[in-house]
């Protein structure tokens, strides 16, 4: 787990900056609005950002026609891509998991790329494969988390209820915060099983894959602002989403016109 000391407000709040999905290295990606949202977070006083996986594009195995919408291939391109693009927020560090885009890499010879771009971007903090817990000024616990693996369900909730119901007695009793990411998706349970439950949106536009399975995915950020009580625990969570309409050909090298 990783620990963050933010320091509270003057009212007893802190603010967190929440992203999913960036999967820079698709020529689909949208750094544009990736950035924008980073520029207007840090301006909302967002202190730490936390994103739940597929911090590059990777080499999606299941979709072999995956290749053909990346703009930069193998493991160096696609850390470059990230160390050069992906945006740094003047007011805190971004701590991130590995998702299953990440993990190709791993899979294929052992290395792990979310290790590499932390070692290249002292601001981009990773926590390992998947899942890691979170803990704000001691008391306060978010789980994040890249999903599981398989596609959406029918029901767009299903999915992280039944990952909040397979946590551990003890882990869900310690956890205040679920952010899950993967689906590209935005959704928030409220306190589910006593736990503040939100799906992460992308920065990804629709890809062949999600097209043939007749879904869109929500393009966008979260901002949570946590008010605490006097023994620093949970006193109420305030959410603010912002959104993105797609933009075509965001990514280095593209045909204008």
């Amino acid at each position: 787990s990783a620990q963050l000391r933010l320091a509270a407000t003057t009212g007893g709040s802190v603010k967190i900056g929440c992203v999913s999905d960036t999967h820079i290295g698709s020529t689909l990606q949208q750094v544009s609005a990736l950035a924008d949202f980073y520029k207007y977070a840090d301006s909302c006083g967002v202190q730490a950002y936390l994103h739940a996986g597929d911090m590059l594009e990777g080499i999606h195995q299941a979709h072999r026609d995956a290749v053909y919408e990346q703009y930069v291939h193998g493991v160096d391109a696609q850390v470059e891509a990230v160390t050069v693009q992906y945006p740094k927020s003047d007011n805190g560090p971004t701590h991130f998991v590995d998702g299953n885009h990440d993990d190709w890499a791993f899979q294929q010879v052992g290395i792990t790329s979310g290790a590499l771009i932390a070692s290249r971007r002292s601001d981009l903090l990773n926590l390992g494969f998947t899942s890691a817990f979170v803990i704000i000024n001691d008391n306060v616990r978010f789980l994040l988390q890249h999903g599981a693996r398989g596609g959406a369900a029918y029901t767009k909730s299903y999915k992280p209820q039944r990952l909040v119901e397979q946590l551990s007695d003890s882990e869900r009793e310690q956890t205040d915060v679920a952010l899950f990411g993967h689906w590209h998706q935005d959704l928030y349970l409220g306190r589910y099983m006593g736990i503040y439950t939100f799906m992460l949106p992308c920065f990804k536009a629709q890809d062949r894959f999600l097209r043939s399975i007749g879904r869109n995915p929500t393009i966008g950020g979260l901002i949570l602002e946590i008010e605490f009580t006097r023994d620093r625990r949970v006193w109420n969570l305030r959410q603010e989403w912002r959104y993105y309409e797609p933009r075509l050909d965001d990514y280095p090298g593209a045909r204008k016109g």
